[in-house]
């Protein structure tokens, strides 16, 4: 067998390095392994936090405010914060942890239980609901559990610190000098962040939505087409729009819901700009709430063939759960560089991160091992005649 000379070693060494880091540069651009694309920033959402929102909700904040880097620059709310009809499961264990949630016996409450509980619901949300989150701004979107026995001028009433904070107020200010004029508090409102236009649209009832939303909602999307620095627009709105996977528990109820729901799904659509040069595109994505799950795609359907939008629902805030499994948690939404987003849900379990307070061992039994309702099926299916978006 030859032998291989110390000078011949020296000589090959160089070109031995370079194949071995060509094959490394070679094997980190494969494919099925890409690289993880740049985070500009970040935030957080869920929805439906009633029933059990005094327990999951802090722990949300916790979870939140311990994320990794870039961290959570804002949390968003789409609606549902309290029953309103009924007492919810965390203010009567409060009141008294003996309390059965599960049967809701009316005869052992004091006489004036329920009218107590609809004066202290909203401050009760407010106060274990949204304060936990410290510095972290919060949004607040309305759901139609608002609107039971309470009117939209006593949500904005009562939450006029969050409809009126500086972001919105800002934002409002900007759309003015642009002819584009709304109140102070309104239900539906828009902010732009880092590139991001967050959208909130007010569908917490039937008469959703208004011809005056849909003007509105065009007006925002084509001030977003001429602006170049807006990479992404982000919805968020209560119940999800027209012929979803879940359309049995959302706009789909009535002939004004498909309709509308359908002229703001094509605005949505249509604000993707798909038909014109790339670097004019727009990336819209769609979030709602209203029925009590996490799952992805909903918009991925028959109707929507050939225009699916991206959408998610998740209503994992604290609700009864419309699965054997109960799942709470949230989103964590990362804005990459390039104006796309990377969504990742979040759980919350019994034990991370840690529950506090007096109330908290029978509430969690409750609220982790019973806290389920049947799912409420309300599609219309009659005839609606539709007209085309504005």
């Amino acid at each position: 067998m030859p032998k291989v000379s110390t000078i011949s070693l020296r000589f090959l060494a160089p070109f031995l390095a370079a194949i071995l880091l060509a094959a490394i540069v070679l094997a980190r651009a494969a494919p099925g392994a890409p690289p993880e694309p740049a985070v500009r920033w970040s935030f957080a959402l869920s929805g439906d936090s009633r029933d059990c929102g005094d327990l999951v909700m802090p722990k949300i904040a916790a979870a939140v405010a311990a994320e990794d880097a870039p961290g959570i620059d804002l949390f968003w709310h789409l609606g549902d914060f309290r029953r309103m009809y009924d007492i919810d499961c965390d203010m009567l264990k409060r009141a008294d942890p003996a309390n059965d949630c599960v049967k809701r016996p009316t005869a052992s409450l004091p006489d004036q239980a329920m009218g107590d509980y609809l004066t202290a619901a909203w401050g009760d949300f407010v106060e274990y609901q949204v304060k936990p989150f410290g510095k972290t701004p919060v949004l607040l979107g309305i759901g139609n559990h608002e609107l039971m026995g309470r009117t939209r001028d006593d949500f904005r009433r009562a939450f006029q610190p969050w409809l009126t904070q500086k972001l919105l107020h800002v934002q409002r200010e900007v759309d003015a000098s642009r002819g584009i004029f709304t109140t102070e508090g309104d239900t539906s409102y828009h902010v732009v962040i880092n590139g991001v236009d967050l959208i909130y649209l007010d569908n917490a009832d039937e008469k959703a939505f208004t011809s005056q939303q849909l003007v509105w909602l065009s007006g925002i999307l084509a001030e977003d087409a001429k602006d170049e620095s807006i990479r992404t627009i982000v919805v968020g709105l209560h119940a999800a729009l027209p012929f979803s996977s879940w359309r049995g528990h959302a706009m789909d109820s009535s002939c004004q819901g498909i309709c509308s729901g359908r002229q703001a799904y094509d605005l949505l659509f249509g604000a993707q700009r798909l038909s014109g040069p790339p670097a004019k595109r727009k990336n819209v994505y769609v979030f709602s709430s209203h029925s009590h799950l996490f799952v992805a795609n909903v918009y991925d359907t028959p109707e929507h063939f050939g225009q699916v939008l991206p959408g998610w629902i998740i209503g994992t805030a604290g609700a009864q759960q419309y699965t054997d499994a109960i799942s709470y948690g949230y989103v964590r939404v990362d804005v990459n560089a390039d104006g796309t987003i990377t969504p990742r849900f979040r759980p919350i379990t019994r034990t991370s991160p840690p529950g506090t307070g007096p109330a908290e061992a029978p509430l969690a039994d409750f609220c982790f091992q019973e806290n389920k309702g049947k799912w409420w099926n309300d599609e219309y299916k009659g005839p609606c005649a539709c007209g085309a978006a504005p």
